[in-house]
């Protein structure tokens, strides 16, 4: 799994290729199972994570590297045995699926393609409920 070192919002995904090469602007952390992965997704890319996160971070220079902040939060190992989590990595795999359809253009600035799929994310049909538990689970 690998999400974003800098930015306003996290952007989170699943790295399936075990050869790849995580850029440097990248944090990297392994997982024990898809569900894992789908779960920490869901939780990393909701806007409810931003909303929590954004009054721990300074407003000067800085205030854009969220990934400086998001692990201040409460978030909790995943459990397979947690109802709210397995429910969090179900509505994670739908958004992936998701995501993993959209006609997304090589050579198109990073920045853009992140819009981008953010804005799918925040149009997608798991994601009221994603944030629903998340602040549950983290507020």
């Amino acid at each position: 799994m690998a999400y974003s070192a800098s930015g306003m919002h996290v952007a989170a995904a699943i790295v399936d290729d075990p050869a790849a090469i995580i850029e440097h602007a990248l944090y990297y952390c392994a997982i024990d199972s898809r569900a894992e992965g789908h779960y920490l997704s869901a939780v990393l890319n909701s806007p409810a994570l931003t909303t929590l996160a954004r009054p721990l971070m300074s407003y000067g220079k800085d205030e854009r590297h969220i990934d400086k902040h998001v692990w201040k939060l409460p978030i909790p190992r995943y459990d397979d045995g947690n109802v709210l989590h397995r429910q969090l990595a179900e509505l994670g795999q739908q958004q992936s699926e998701t995501v993993a359809g959209l006609h997304l253009s090589e050579g198109t600035n990073f920045v853009a393609l992140r819009r981008q799929v953010r804005a799918e994310l925040a149009r997608h049909p798991a994601t009221p409920e994603i944030d629903t538990v998340v602040m549950e689970m983290l507020g």
